[in-house]
């Protein structure tokens, strides 16, 4: 009886994310993506740590004593770290190779974005140069007429 529902379990559930590799294809691409995520993680918390000597909170909600970072990697992207951790998610399921692989990966732009969007409803109450600061910036890449101004 417990092996018949673990049996269930694995074909309902695990089967997804434990199948055989597929997209080996993908590989080299998941290599540069974890280089570039880590990478982005780096200089986005070297920038917010150079202006905001607090520590990082998960949650979307602003500091109050904190001050708005707009240099530095923030000075491209709004959302430097989201981005990091989606290139991470990304790269990490490329290396997996399989389609339960892509789609946490995916779930995470999906989870990133929505919290980037209730963030900065709230980042424009408290910080008012907020809604100018986005016409500058992309949300989780560069805008390219900002890096066609920096050339």
């Amino acid at each position: 009886m417990v092996r018949e529902i673990i049996e269930i379990i694995y074909v309902l559930f695990l089967s997804t994310f434990v199948e055989k590799v597929k997209y080996t294809i993908l590989r080299p691409y998941g290599y540069l993506f974890l280089i570039f995520g880590l990478t982005l993680f780096i200089l986005a918390n070297m920038a917010h740590g150079s202006t905001n000597k607090l520590k990082l909170s998960a949650s979307p909600r602003p500091n109050s004593s904190a001050r708005l970072v707009t240099h530095g990697v923030y000075s491209y992207i709004r959302h430097p770290i989201y981005s990091s951790f989606i290139l991470i998610s990304f790269g990490t399921a490329f290396l997996i190779g399989t389609l339960g692989s892509i789609a946490v990966a995916a779930a995470s732009l999906i989870f990133y974005y929505s919290k980037s969007i209730y963030e900065e409803k709230l980042l424009t109450q408290v910080y008012p140069d907020y809604n100018l600061y986005k016409v500058r910036t992309g949300r989780f890449t560069p805008k390219m007429l900002k890096i066609k101004e920096s050339l």
